[in-house]
């Protein structure tokens, strides 16, 4: 069996088939043959895909095949790992990049989808046509300090953050696995000594995995944020964005998480 990928939408793609044994590339005699179709949608419905490039991967077990589409792709934040045919959806996998000093860089805006199509779909019309609608797959965070120096005096060094979340891989099922996940994003720091990282996007955190906020002077590491102000875990949904506000004007760090749609970043809230 033979997809063939086609896109009226996106203006760059890469495509890896699994070919089972009576149909390979050097003899595609007697193979059918499908128009692939994709596209992306948001919470909303709305299509985010300008300028989107696209990953597609076919497993062909037979009796059915199972289409993966990734959107947004990019190597410069993720590592496909090698995938030879017969591999299983499992053990296809991104992963995380990291920088030179160890800690991983954010993702770009990642899309997903995966279809099964049985086998009487499959061998059926010559031509016909395929379309995968890919969804959002990472979450979006944002962290911000409100007088960081009145706890830790501001000595004209930048401050950073990093994130620690479990996962540091994908499979091609839309799992997220493996473990020790630390993304360090862009951040400013201001002449106040008070620190802003806009959203940037990480793997969603569920439930029984929190993320855990690291603050940084430099080589420092000033203390950590584990819970909001009701003492509840840090979660980033998929899907939406994720405002954090530490403010430490008190005797305890004031933590205020808001959960937004997506693309919302407006983080001047009264504290």
């Amino acid at each position: 069996m033979r997809v063939s990928g086609t896109s009226f939408i996106f203006p760059l793609f890469l495509l890896f088939i699994l070919c089972c044994a009576s149909c390979v590339r050097e003899d595609m005699e007697g193979c059918a043959r499908y128009e692939l179709h994709v596209r992306a949608v948001d919470a909303d419905g709305n299509d985010p895909s300008d300028g989107f490039s696209d990953f597609y991967f076919g497993e062909d077990k037979g009796e059915h095949l199972t289409l993966v589409a990734w959107g947004n792709l990019k190597e410069d934040t993720l590592i496909t790992t090698d995938i030879a045919p017969g591999t299983p959806l499992k053990d296809a996998k991104l992963q995380l990049r990291q920088y030179a000093h160890g800690t991983h860089l954010p993702l770009t805006d990642l899309f997903y989808c995966r279809r099964e199509i049985g086998e009487t779909e499959t061998r059926s019309v010559e031509g016909a046509d395929i379309t995968l609608v890919m969804e959002r797959m990472v979450a979006g965070l944002s962290i911000r300090t409100r007088y960081l120096s009145e706890c830790y005096p501001y000595k004209g060094e930048s401050y950073r953050f990093i994130v620690h979340c479990t996962s540091t891989e994908m499979d091609f099922t839309g799992e997220a696995a493996g473990s020790g996940a630390g993304y360090e994003p862009a951040s400013v720091t201001d002449a106040e000594g008070d620190v802003y990282a806009p959203p940037f996007h990480i793997f969603p955190t569920g439930e029984g995995r929190p993320l855990e906020i690291d603050i940084y002077r430099k080589g420092e590491k000033l203390l950590t944020i584990t819970e909001d102000n009701e003492f509840r875990p840090l979660y980033a949904p998929v899907g939406k964005q994720t405002n954090i506000d530490l403010d430490f004007r008190y005797a305890e760090v004031k933590v205020v998480v808001s959960v937004v749609p997506w693309g919302t970043v407006s983080q001047d809230v009264e504290m």
